[in-house]
């Protein structure tokens, strides 16, 4: 910050945010234009002010390594900047719309792959992706991705696919592992499901407490497509959007008192939470402190056996484009 202003600097290309700031902006509610952050350094959970830009960030997480900058940024520069456009531009409209918004497909699609990217890019899902999609390659667990890798194989490639794993560098199946995920958040059935979901937002303007949220704010239960299946979002201290399978699974959401509404909504998020939760102050310091980080949370990324076999069928089209090198 300047002293010509009071807006935090740019951030710098290699910052990736895995919960936007766009996003974050809407608990920057104070004269100031930061939020609470509520973390754990030490011991106890610590509130701080910060702006929305300079939190819920990892240095490089989305980086093509072993490239150099401009391609190395492509993830954050090509995939996730239109995503998170596209969703801010969707919630910009959800503000002024409510549930009378009429929606185009940008920001639907938007939304919708915005929603399915909160469950697939922060740190830790990517490292357990990156460990899933080696394990699919080198496992070969359909006995298919020899077959595949013989159609495309040039005469000066190595003679298996194992061996041609085996030659490339870490960075070079790291790239692989990247464009594999993005391929799954860029066509993924997650995103379609949530897209043709029934969407509602949820105003509690006379409740006592703000929604918080965090590092982890998707409110989801086991399966989207299952009976019951929805998920919510917080979309700042007095909204709540809400995407549910259909009207019987939306109806006792509905049904909840605001308070309680709430109170079930910020135990979630915060119960889940990795590093932070985040508030538009530290009201709410004593329901943190109580609940930060006390679940793990499945991630869509953690994969079991099984799971795996079923992403590496779902891959095989894609494996000729993502094949390392």
């Amino acid at each position: 910050m300047t002293h010509l202003s009071n807006n935090p600097p740019p951030n710098p290309p290699h910052r990736h945010h895995y919960i936007p700031s766009f996003y974050l902006s809407r608990w920057a509610t104070g004269t100031d234009g930061k939020l609470c952050q509520y973390s754990r350094p030490y011991d106890r959970i610590v509130p701080k002010r910060k702006y929305p830009s300079a939190t819920g960030f990892a240095e490089k997480l989305y980086e093509l390594r072993g490239l150099n900058n401009d391609l190395a940024n492509e993830i954050e520069t090509k995939f996730f900047s239109p995503v998170d456009n596209a969703a801010a531009d969707a919630l910009k409209l959800i503000e002024e719309q409510g549930n009378r918004t009429r929606w185009d497909s940008r920001c639907r699609t938007g939304w919708s792959m915005f929603l399915h990217s909160l469950l697939l890019r922060a740190p830790e899902d990517i490292a357990a992706f990156k460990d899933t999609w080696r394990y699919l390659l080198l496992s070969d667990d359909l006995g298919r991705w020899e077959e595949r890798y013989q159609e495309i194989r040039k005469a000066e490639d190595p003679k298996s696919f194992y061996e041609h794993l085996s030659n490339q560098s870490s960075d070079v199946h790291d790239r692989s592992a990247m464009s594999a995920l993005v391929h799954i958040m860029d066509g993924g059935k997650v995103a379609h499901a949530i897209y043709n979901m029934i969407w509602h937002i949820i105003d509690i303007s006379g409740a006592d407490f703000d929604f918080l949220t965090s590092d982890r704010p998707i409110i989801r239960t086991n399966g989207l497509l299952v009976e019951g299946g929805h998920l919510a979002l917080p979309i700042g201290p007095r909204r709540l959007f809400v995407a549910a399978r259909d009207k019987a699974a939306l109806r006792p959401i509905l049904a909840m008192s605001h308070r309680q509404l709430v109170r079930e909504c910020n135990r979630q998020v915060c119960d889940y939470a990795v590093r932070f939760v985040y508030g538009a102050d530290d009201s709410q310091l004593d329901f943190v402190s109580k609940h930060q980080a006390t679940k793990d949370q499945p991630r869509l990324a953690q994969a079991s056996a099984d799971q795996r076999r079923k992403i590496a069928a779902a891959m095989l089209a894609y494996s000729a484009k993502a094949r390392p090198g």
